[in-house]
């Protein structure tokens, strides 16, 4: 960001001629595909594979090209960091134009949350354009080291309206609770995030009977915790290997919340519930 200088009195603040460039350059681009979009079609036809999983839609594609024809109320995602070690996933080559392609792509949702470490350039987020809200820290109990950056915490940068106020949510906080550094354990994406966070973001950005969007979904997190509260969720995921393991977490979320409501009802309402869970269709094209 730069001082631009109006008067002799005032100074206000707007981007840099360095990043008004780079969004004139991408901007024109990103409308000409979201133009080109059909906003009506059926997503399935721009995905190379659907996947339904329970409360789950998810996709494997490319985010630009499904984008336009799917409809969410949040969006909740972990993309490729501008710091992010070129070659390491799809879009890596370029992340701040991946990042502005696709928020052109995607249709209105009523807020959003991008989530990135410390270390990540906020500039990065001049793809947002809705209002900016706050930030929240997702903390661990051990921090890491990072050359002379102690830390390893990673940030949620959050936009647009917030969850309507109710008892037990009136204030927005401002930190997540910390989590265990091992939780991502097992995980082979390189760049999985603690499911514990996603599960308190997605609490704290959706409201029950909304649909969570994720789309840059990686190994499932976001979906994943989106259902495991009972949140319809939709996904989408450019390379295959991290599709198939964000399927299987997914339906593991799924079972195991359908497993948590019948033991939360009462001894004469479970086994309708029972039949319900084993009649579920887990996946579907």
């Amino acid at each position: 960001m730069s001082r631009l200088r109006t008067d002799q009195t005032e100074t206000r603040w707007g981007p840099s001629r360095t990043v008004r460039r780079w969004w004139s350059l991408i901007l024109p681009s990103a409308r000409l595909s979201v133009r080109q979009a059909e906003r009506g079609r059926d997503p399935r036809s721009k995905a190379i594979k659907h996947e339904r999983i329970g409360l789950a839609d998810l996709y494997l594609g490319d985010c630009r090209d499904v984008l336009p024809s799917i409809q969410a109320d949040v969006m909740i995602t972990d993309p490729v960091w501008p710091n992010c070690p070129a070659g390491a996933l799809p879009g890596s080559d370029d992340p701040a134009a991946l990042m502005c392609s696709a928020m052109a792509a995607m249709r209105s949702v009523k807020r959003a949350v991008v989530v990135m470490r410390h270390d990540s350039d906020p500039r990065f987020l001049v793809a947002m354009k809705m209002p900016f809200f706050r930030v929240q820290v997702l903390p661990y109990v051990i921090p890491s080291y990072l050359g002379r950056k102690l830390g390893g915490d990673e940030i949620a940068y959050c936009f647009g309206t917030p969850v309507p106020s109710a008892p037990g949510r009136r204030v927005i906080p401002g930190y997540a609770p910390k989590a265990q550094p091992g939780g991502c354990k097992g995980n082979p994406h390189p760049c999985a995030r603690n499911p514990g966070h996603f599960r308190w973001l997605v609490g704290w950005w959706s409201v029950e009977g909304e649909t969570v969007l994720d789309p840059f979904m990686g190994s499932g997190t976001t979906c994943a915790a989106a259902v495991a509260q009972g949140r319809k969720t939709v996904g989408i995921e450019i390379d295959p290997r991290y599709f198939d393991l964000a399927c299987e977490r997914v339906a593991d979320a799924q079972r195991q919340g359908t497993l948590d409501m019948v033991a939360k009802t009462e001894p004469g309402q479970s086994n309708r519930i029972q039949d319900q869970h084993d009649l579920l269709e887990i996946r579907s094209h």
